[in-house]
């Protein structure tokens, strides 16, 4: 398959199949790290295929979507309520106390 795929394909994504190259470009990994990165179960799905590794686009999509929810679940835990009262400074660790000369 070409990557990436033409976004006229109206083909549904239960019925694409993507290589380790092809997920590699997907998200942009070079070879060493997405090796490692697809051979990581707790970060990428399993592949439905093997011999050779293939995974199913719809399933990628669905996994990119979870990841989103929690980056954004995440963002929004981080996120202070009370705004006016939220500087930079007071997020930052506060600095040492000096002693005082005396």
């Amino acid at each position: 398959m070409h990557w990436p795929p033409d976004a006229s394909d109206d083909t549904d994504p239960r019925h694409v199949f993507l290589d380790a190259h092809d997920v590699m470009a997907r998200y942009g990994w070079g070879k060493t790290k997405g090796y490692q990165n697809l051979k990581d179960r707790s970060l990428v799905p399993p592949p439905v295929m093997t011999h050779p590794d293939r995974w199913r686009l719809d399933q990628l999509l669905a996994w990119e979507e979870k990841r989103m929810e929690l980056a954004e679940a995440a963002m929004e835990a981080l996120v202070v309520p009370d705004r006016e009262e939220a500087t930079i400074s007071k997020l930052l660790p506060q600095p040492k106390q000096r002693r005082q000369a005396g």
